[in-house]
């Protein structure tokens, strides 16, 4: 196996650690200038990080320290629910700073995002986790399968606080809500192991995103999940709206969905 192939496994090794032990909040304010802080917390089970002196926010703090135009605010560590949390909060000049933070310093941090100011008054944020492949293996591909079965039902959340109104959402994978000018979004791991998810969000001082429509997850049996509204369910037939797109789904060919 060469190093490359080493390198790779490694990381899906970590990966599938990270995933199935950690669990994730983040939490992001951003200034119309695209400044603003960020809040990262991670949590795991007491059992396996009571020694663990790796596990701190002080390791948080040295991470986060090293990177330019990041300014680290506070950090803390507690206990909640069976878990240790370890929590760092920090400032940044602005998000493409915050993409210089690898996956190997602060492991759920995965993505990049910008903020552009589209010349009309309103400006588009993007968020992109994941990263797509620069090439296609038959043994990535099987490795890639293998993981996203591991990894399971895990989900990351992101929570983000805009200065203006929002226009628009979209995204291509997970769950997104918004109330006000606040945007979860929960994205399932497997959609972005081996490649990428991405939220896109249109702000404008004038005008107001008035209403989402609901978004559901159709799982299906062989594993796949569609995420879209649900407009109509008869006995043999279940309509989905993904995408601006209606999906026509035979009811013996789905698991569950989640509302």
């Amino acid at each position: 196996m060469n190093n490359t192939n080493k390198q790779f496994i490694g990381f899906l090794t970590c990966l599938l650690f990270c995933a199935g032990c950690i669990e994730y909040e983040e939490s992001l304010i951003i200034k119309k200038n695209g400044s603003g802080t960020i809040t990262m917390a991670y949590g795991m089970p007491l059992e396996m990080v009571e020694n663990d002196k790796s596990f701190s926010a002080e390791k948080i703090k040295n991470d986060l320290s090293g990177i330019e135009d990041v300014t680290v605010l506070s950090t803390k560590d507690f206990e909640k629910d069976e878990l240790k949390w370890v929590s760092a909060t920090a400032r940044f000049i602005s998000l493409e700073s915050l993409g210089n933070i690898k996956n190997e310093q602060l492991p759920a941090f995965a993505g990049a995002m910008t903020y552009t100011d589209n010349g009309d008054g309103s400006f588009t944020f993007t968020k992109t986790l994941g990263e797509e492949p620069k090439e296609s293996k038959p043994d990535r591909e099987k490795d890639m399968t293998m993981m996203k079965g591991m990894v399971g039902d895990v989900t990351w959340d992101y929570e983000i606080n805009f200065p203006m109104n929002i226009l628009d959402i979209q995204s291509n994978h997970g769950k997104v809500d918004f109330k006000g000018k606040k945007v979860t979004w929960s994205v399932p791991l497997a959609e972005f192991v081996g490649g990428t998810s991405t939220l896109t969000v249109k702000l404008g001082t004038v005008g107001r995103m008035e209403s989402s429509p609901k978004r559901q997850t159709v799982i299906l049996k062989n594993g796949k999940r569609i995420y879209g509204e649900v407009v109509n369910m008869t006995k043999t037939h279940c309509l989905v709206i993904v995408e601006k797109k209606r999906e026509r789904i035979e009811r013996d060919n789905i698991k569950s969905i989640e509302f």
